[in-house]
């Protein structure tokens, strides 16, 4: 009777603890792949090192007054490899981290460079994400199209990606951008508005041939032409 009371008592245990782990997986909270980065409140960083595994975004959390994580490095796109807002609560993920092969990464927070360093190794595991990336084509074809609703350009991008911004030089002057844009996978369109002055210059040429820019955010920048006639 003893050992028919024990063997119970340790099934109703196994499936007690598979049914814990099950909804912390579902949950998001076991396994977790990365350790989270905090900020505190003397403003220094709560560990010299953090680790995480390929293809995550690292979670930064604000416990006391105001700060952010920068990457040292820059990435592709000629700002930091990753980063965050600063913020003064709460827990935001360090945009960036996914993109990362394994290695060893350096950041600091800009409000507090001094004091507020550290490292984050990413380990062997997982997978790095692939970095966005997009190509560009122009769909105006004519000046007097481009003078006055702005020249349209169809944007092919691998990934979802937010901030993007567009730029329409003729020779080496800004005639004109979009920005802020939010853009999913797959082809969209943008309008790109000219300024006055990039309208004026446009319009005194009976040809044009116009660089179309826009900066990817994590990812190379695209670029592009737009002959006009």
């Amino acid at each position: 009777m003893v050992r028919k009371a024990r063997d119970r008592l340790r099934r109703l245990g196994l499936v007690a603890g598979l049914v814990v782990a099950g909804v912390l997986f579902a949950g998001g909270i076991a396994l977790a792949a990365s350790q989270t980065i905090i900020g505190q409140g003397d403003n220094t960083f709560n560990a010299a090192t953090y680790t995480t595994d390929q293809g995550e975004v690292v979670p930064f959390q604000v416990t006391g007054s105001s700060h952010n994580v920068t990457a040292t490095q820059n990435g592709p796109d000629g700002k930091a490899l990753f980063s965050t807002p600063t913020i003064s609560s709460g827990t935001t993920g360090v945009q960036g981290t996914q993109y990362l092969s394994a290695g060893t990464y350096t950041f600091f927070c800009s409000v507090h460079p001094t004091t507020m360093q550290a490292t984050l190794v990413v380990g062997p595991g997982g997978a790095p994400q692939p970095r966005p990336s997009a190509t560009l084509a122009a769909r105006t074809k004519k000046i007097s199209q481009a003078t006055k609703k702005g020249i349209l350009v169809a944007i092919t991008t691998t990934a979802k990606v937010s901030d993007v911004s567009l730029t329409a030089k003729l020779g080496k002057a800004t005639i004109g951008t979009a920005t802020n844009l939010s853009l999913f996978s797959g082809q969209q369109f943008a309008t790109i508005k000219l300024t006055k002055a990039g309208k004026s210059k446009l319009a005194k040429k009976s040809k044009a041939t116009i660089t179309l820019t826009a900066d990817i955010p994590f990812g190379s920048p695209a670029s592009g032409k737009a002959k006009l006639t």
